[in-house]
């Protein structure tokens, strides 16, 4: 019984070491096939240029010869006829000559006995061409006859050059004939290798195919088996999905929430500053003393001016950023309407479209209040007309810049002296600039008004 359970295997042992061997046996013959075929095609590709170079040596010693013709014929036309037109073919030549004699050397280079037959050609081509130069300038010079006699003395020098030149096409026509009888040998044996490579490739795809049938097989099984896990993962994926889902929504919820939230909060916060302001409005009303009604006054005016910055701001998508623009333009806006309600003076804004840390907008915000305040006090007394420029971007060497100027009475002359140190406004501005690693620059604008510049080196845009 042990016996004949080692014994079944073997057939299928045997057919199945056969089968392997079949393979290997069809793959190095089609390995071998593939090799000779391109060994054999890359030879007659070398063939067939080899051909190529033949005719084109034909055709150029043609050529050659074809010109030391017309050169000859038209030495023998001007001499009968002394017509220039004659002379015209001859130039032609001439100058082509030497040019066609050197792509004939050229293209016979590496064949030693066809080199010789080129440097034969070369000479008599040399020798012709000065005897037909002389006979022509003899003719030239009127001296006919002379001309005539070197013709006729010359007349084998061309003959010999057709025999050589014949020669040399005659060996190229016959290593041409030697070159065709090569390229149907090799026809063949690619032709056989060819009909080798196709029975090769038969047996190869036979046993193949029995081995793609089986693979297609467990690869069906295999299939199976993914199709029914992918359907449990893409139902884990939608149940995560779904998760992720809900957390969105509770995100954007919370964050909707806080928006609102400091929106809400910036509102009070000017609200309750708005408050104070009228309280020390209505302080102001009791308040005899000259200096106590400045010192209100311009604690109100602050005071209305921070108001203003809280209540204007607005936050954008990302809760951190505002656009400068907007909220400068909107706190010139409301100061405009609390100082200058009857509209003698004009603003001019320009403010670049950035987005900025809300902090630092406010804080610039508070500095362009306290410079427009400023302005307005103090440049234009006694009810005069002018204008306030205001910009804000960036300066010539990138920096970010905060300019205000006027065309008010200037530095020193209105009342309560405009100057670099005046009264508490000046002193908030230059603590608030040494936040951002500068300070305030005044200076004359033109023939009339104030020009103060605030840099802000260490301000960053964001987005």
């Amino acid at each position: 019984m042990n016996e004949t359970s080692r014994q079944v295997p073997e057939p299928r042992t045997r057919a199945a070491y056969r089968r392997q061997l079949a393979v290997i046996i069809s793959l190095c013959l089609v390995l071998l096939t593939a090799t000779s075929t391109v060994i054999l095609t890359r030879g007659i590709n070398y063939q067939l240029a080899d051909v190529s170079k033949t005719y084109q040596l034909i055709q150029q010693a043609s050529k050659t010869l074809l010109l030391v013709t017309n050169m000859e014929t038209s030495q023998r036309g001007y001499l009968l006829t002394l017509e220039r037109s004659y002379l015209d073919l001859y130039y032609a030549a001439s100058l082509s000559i030497d040019e066609s004699m050197s792509r004939l050397a050229s293209m016979a280079r590496g064949n030693p006995p066809q080199e010789e037959r080129v440097r034969e050609i070369e000479a008599l081509t040399t020798q012709i061409q000065g005897g037909v130069r002389q006979t022509v300038q003899l003719a030239v010079e009127g001296q006919l006859g002379k001309a005539l006699e070197d013709i006729r003395s010359d007349k084998g020098k061309m003959d010999q050059l057709r025999e050589t030149i014949r020669n040399f096409m005659d060996e190229e026509d016959r290593r041409l004939i030697q070159r065709n009888d090569k390229i149907d040998r090799t026809r063949d044996w690619l032709t056989i290798a060819s009909l080798a490579a196709l029975t090769s490739a038969v047996m190869l795809a036979y046993s193949l195919l029995s081995r793609v049938q089986r693979y297609v097989r467990l690869l069906s099984e295999g299939q199976s088996a993914l199709l029914s896990e992918n359907v449990l993962l893409e139902e884990r994926v939608q149940e995560r999905t779904a998760e992720l889902e809900n957390a969105r929504a509770v995100a954007e919820r919370e964050r909707r929430r806080v928006e609102v939230l400091l929106q809400d909060s910036n509102h009070r916060i000017g609200n309750s500053l708005a408050t104070v302001s009228s309280l020390l409005s209505l302080q102001l009303r009791e308040a005899t003393n000259e200096n106590a009604r400045r010192v209100l006054i311009a604690a109100r005016d602050r005071v209305q001016t921070i108001s203003t910055a809280h209540r204007r701001l607005r936050l954008g998508d990302d809760l951190e950023t505002v656009r400068a623009d907007e909220f400068l333009q909107a706190v010139v806006e409301d100061i405009t309407t609390a100082l200058v309600p009857g509209g003698r003076i004009k603003f001019e804004t320009a403010f670049a479209p950035l987005n900025l840390n809300a902090r630092d907008v406010t804080t610039i915000g508070i500095i362009l209040g306290e410079l427009v305040t400023n302005a307005v006090k103090h440049a234009f007394p006694d009810n005069r007309e002018g204008i306030v420029s205001i910009s804000f971007g960036r300066g010539e060497d990138g920096v970010l810049e905060l300019a205000v100027a006027d065309d008010g009475v200037g530095q020193g002359k209105g009342k309560g002296k405009r100057g670099k140190r005046q009264g508490l406004g000046m002193l908030v501005i230059e603590q608030l600039c040494l936040q951002f690693g500068d300070a305030p620059h005044y200076s004359n604008n033109g023939d009339a008004g104030t020009r103060a510049v605030i840099r802000f080196p260490s301000l960053e845009v964001r987005g």
